[in-house]
This record gives C-alpha cells, structure tokens and sequence, in this order.
C-alpha cells in the first residue's frame, strides 16, 4: 500500500530547509518569519493525522529490506513532542538568536533534524530507521557551528561520543538481522534467550543510552549547555534526542519481548547508578545551564532504568515522564536564555512577577508537587519498579531528592538574592517560557489526557492505575523533607543545598566535577595518544632494527670475514680442522 502522507513528514521539512538555505540573507526577516511558519505547519500535519493509522510500503532492494513507514499510536504520540518544541524553540529564536549571523545556518539545520526525527520515529524499518539517526548527525553538528563562538572542537566531540553509541545501534540492528532475517520492526518477535539475542538487545539498549545521555555519552553536554545557544539545548539536546532514546528503548522492549530477567536488571543498575552520580554532580555545578544538563542526564538515566523495569506500569511512567521532563526541562532552559539576553545572574521576584511565576510552575513540576505532571509520572515508575527490586525504588527516590536540590537550590540563588535585577525581557521569549510553564500544571490537571494515550496506545496491555497510597505518603515526605532542607539551608547559610552540599564534600564530586582527568571522552583521548606514541615508538624501534642495527651487523660481519678471508694457505688448513673437530665433537 502506498500513501505518500507519511512522506511529507521528511520531505516537507527538508523542502522547508532547502528555502532557508538558499534565500539570499537580505531577505533575513522573511526567513525568520518562515523559519516559525514551517515549524507550525509541520506541528499542524502531525496534530492533523492523530489517531488516523497512515501506512505506506515500498520495495527496496533484496534481503527482505522495504521502506515501510507506518503512523499509528505510539508514534504518532511520539511525534507530537519534538514538533511541539520545534515551533516553541522557533519562537524563542527570534529574540535570542536575533544578533547571530549564523541564525540561518541553524534554523535550516533544525528543520533538516525536523525531517530526521520524523523519518526515524514512522520508518518501519529498522535499516532505514539507522539511516535517519545517521542522517541526524549532520543538522546537529551544524547547529553547534551555528552558535556565535567557535565550536568547532566542540562539535568533534559532541559528533564522536554520539557515534560510537551510533555504532553500538549499529551492531545491534546488523545482529539483530542476522537472527531474524528481517529489518521490520513489526515483524520481529524474539526472546531475549541466548548469546546473539542478548548482544542485540544489549547494543541497541547501549545506543539508546547515548540518545538519553546516559553516562559516560553525556560529556558533550554540560560544555554545549554553555557555549552553544538555548534553542539547540531545548530541541536537540532536551527534545529530540530523549524522545528517540525512549522511542528506540522501547523498540528494542517490543522485538525482544523484554521481560524483567538478569540482562535487563543489570543494564537497569548501571542506569540507576548514572542516575545517582549525574545526580550529586547537579549539586555541584557553578553555572545554572551545567546544572540543568547534569539534572537532564540524571533524568534521561532515570527513565532508561524505568524502562529497563520491563514492567508495564514503569514504562508506562517513562514515557509519560518523557513528556513531563521535556516540559519543564525546557521552560528552564528558556529562562537560561532571558537571563542570558538581559545578562542577569539575580533576578527580583518582586519586580519581575511573570518570570518568576513560570520557574514557581516550572520547579514545582520537576520536584515532583502534587497535580504536576511530573509528580503522576513519577508516582507510575516508582510503583512499577517497587514490583521488581526495592532498594532500586529507594535509589529512585534518593535521585528525584538530590535532582530537586540541586534545582531548589538555583532558584533561590536567582530569585532570592539582595542584589536582584528588573529584567526586561521580548515578547518572543516569554511565550514559550509561559506556554512550557502552563503545560506543567495543564499536563498535571488533565493527567487522564496523556495516561489515557499512553494506555491505549503506547502499552497495549494496560496498566493499572497508582494504587499504593503508602507510596504517595514517602514521596510526599521526600519533597517535605527536600524542601525544609532547602528553607533551612538557604535562610541560615544562603546555601539552599543544606545537607547535601556536606554529602557533595564527603563524597569528593566537587572535585571529580572540576577535573578534566574525570571526562570520559578526555580519557579516551588520553589513551588514544598514548596508544599512538607507543606505535609510534614501536615502528620507530623496528625502523632502527631494519635500517640502523641490521646494517651495521652485516657490515661488521663482511668486515670481520674480509679480515679472515686473507689468501693464506696456513690460516685455511688450521680452519678446516678446527670445523673437523667441532663436528667429531657434536656427534660424539
């Protein structure tokens, strides 16, 4: 069956790039404006099709490949978030990357990444869908480039760590072929028994953790968090690439029909204890944007060990606290990018009411308040992994404490200090900050509206509703507790960390967080040189064995025989015995 809507989910936006690049830049207010046009139409066309199931079917080449792309429940839902924050992050750049001359450049690469994050969510095909994560590589390299400073060494990095987590996915899908004899995700149905279905499983589950930044591929993000700007961090860094992570765990979830087993537990504990550390280094942070990121790779951990439950209501959680996190993550991200504008580091509360009402909305969503969204999602994972292990339930809730801190604790530092600023701020910078802020308290009130969607679409067995109320009663003294920690500790000492900045000491993460030796792409590098310098001085040694000691040897050698082989007579008759006599000597 052939249906050519689907194909407008890639070929539209990349038509939408192909303008931007080519406009001449005399023409910069109309491709602004269009820039925000092609966003909203592609948000349009994916709200349009909702629940309408769209299939389309090509041939391709032999080995059992086609091009299949299929809309229909789970990614349609998926869809929606990237294309939400992609007219959100559009709008944002009209303020804040006004003075940038290559605002061009990034506002054609992210609808190219648009394209790519569309083709990889509805593409059927496990080779195709490869070919689009690939293809995201070159829109988010370009977008670092974009920013206003030189990010080339930047984006080297950045383009390294998310390969070799590429090349994991890579081997994952290649196995995963080999076992099946299929590329399509809908006809693979294997057990997650023996040595091959367990190294697939493990790669694709290892790719998926570079997309949700799961250490150690987070090390590009604190360092873009600073030096590249606001709307890359909120589309690429907070959207799109949590929701392929998610999308491409729960892929290998389905093709697996991943139970709760030894495999899953451990690449579970390996999530949690990423959760935990990215957790503790958000509390160390010194810039407010470092320590969002490390709160985003504390979160995206979270949600992989969530997964990784394999238990339906925990997956269930995650991915409705996909939605949460991308919400208020960004509407954070986008109060970064006023105070970056205004260049503020305090802000009055008194004075700038709007502001601070969305970080109020924002925060109490990420620490986990009550009617926010992010408290109901949260609620489903902790119950869900509660069925499986409840020392990882406890770690659970030990992240969801030390990530409020480290955010409680910047709220004061900015909205709380004598020193604080009237901040004037563009209209096209506070509607996605607004907008994102409403959602957090919006998507918590109608909960029933995303929960039922997940229900019906994305867990096609269900889930059944949060019941354990001894559950709710420890969640809510964790945020009473993590809440008079930060009263206590901001008012005595205008530290909101309280306690856990002595936790931060004891366990030394200032000091692993300061120190490049720490970075695993700088370790990695470290080794790679030193593994270079040794070749080189292996080659170098052969080189002298070759060229210098073998040389000199046989020289020596021609000259010492030169010398013996003299002409005499004598010296010949004495040689020839003295060979006679070693040989009687030997075989006697």
């Amino acid at each position: 069956m052939i249906n050519m809507i689907t194909l407008y989910f890639i070929l539209i936006p990349l038509f939408c790039a192909a303008v931007l690049f080519l406009t001449p830049e005399k023409y910069k207010e109309f491709k602004r404006n269009f820039f925000v046009i092609s966003a909203l139409f592609n948000l349009f066309a994916v709200c349009f099709y909702f629940g309408k199931t769209v299939f389309s079917y090509y041939d391709w080449t032999g080995f059992n490949f086609s091009f299949s792309l299929v809309m229909s429940g789970f990614k349609e839902f998926m869809l929606i978030i990237p294309a939400f924050f992609a007219v959100l992050t559009s709008i944002f750049a009209l303020s804040n990357m006004k003075e940038n001359p290559r605002a061009s450049l990034f506002n054609a690469s992210m609808m190219i990444a648009v394209a790519c994050v569309n083709g990889a969510l509805i593409t059927d095909s496990l080779i195709f869908l490869l070919l689009f994560i690939e293809a995201l590589a070159i829109p988010f390299v370009l977008m670092i480039i974009s920013s206003e400073n030189d990010n080339k060494k930047l984006a080297i990095k950045a383009f390294a760590i998310t390969a070799v987590a590429d090349l994991f996915l890579m081997a994952g899908i290649a196995i995963t072929y080999s076992i099946a004899r299929t590329m399509n995700i809908s006809e693979i149905s294997l057990e997650l028994s023996g040595f091959s279905q367990i190294a697939a499983f493990v790669f694709i589950v290892i790719g998926a953790a570079g997309k949700l930044g799961v250490m150690p591929f987070h090390s590009w993000m604190p360092e873009a968090s600073e030096k590249t700007s606001v709307p890359f961090m909120v589309f690429m860094a907070t959207a799109a690439e949590k929701v392929l992570g998610v999308y491409l765990f729960i892929v290998a979830l389905n093709m697996f029909d991943a139970a709760p087993c030894k495999t899953t537990l451990i690449l579970m504990c390996f999530a949690a204890l990423s959760a935990v550390v990215a957790a503790l280094l958000a509390n160390s942070q010194k810039s407010f944007k470092r320590m969002l990121i490390y709160t985003s790779v504390s979160q995206g951990s979270f949600m992989a060990a969530a997964l990784l439950s394999g238990i339906p209501l925990a997956i269930a959680g995650a991915v409705l606290h996909l939605l949460a996190h991308t919400v208020y993550k960004s509407s954070l991200f986008f109060g970064a990018g006023i105070m970056d504008d205004t260049k503020s580091e305090t802000i009055s509360y008194k004075n700038n009411p709007y502001i601070f009402t969305c970080f109020i909305l924002t925060i109490a969503s990420f620490i986990g308040v009550p009617f926010f969204a992010a408290f109901y999602s949260k609620e489903l994972i902790y119950d869900g992994v509660l069925h499986l292990n409840i020392i990882l339930y406890a770690v659970m809730i030990i992240v969801t404490f030390l990530c409020s801190s480290a955010v409680l604790n910047w709220f004061g530092k900015i909205f709380f200090s004598k020193d604080g600023e009237y901040v004037e701020y563009p209209v096209a910078s506070m509607i996605p900050a607004v907008t994102a802020a409403l959602l957090c308290l919006l998507l918590g009130v109608f909960k029933n509206i995303p929960s039922h969607i997940i229900e019906n679409m994305i867990i096609p067995f269900g889930f059944q509703e949060h019941t354990h109320v001894l559950l709710i009663v420890i969640s809510i003294s964790a945020l009473v507790i993590v809440l008079l920690n930060f009263i206590i500790g901001f008012s005595r000492y205008k530290n909101g960390l309280g306690f856990v900045s002595g936790l931060i000491s004891a366990f030394r993460i200032d000091k692993l967080d300061a120190a490049d030796d720490a970075d695993p792409y700088n370790i990695v590098l470290k080794l790679y040189k030193s593994f270079g310098k040794a070749s080189f001085d292996f080659d170098k040694g052969l080189n002298w064995i070759y060229d210098v000691l073998i040389v000199k040897t046989v020289l020596e050698l021609s000259f010492i025989f030169k010398k013996v082989h003299n002409g005499s007579l004598r010296q010949y008759i004495l040689w020839t015995l003295c060979g006679i006599a070693v040989i009687i000597l030997f075989f006697v």
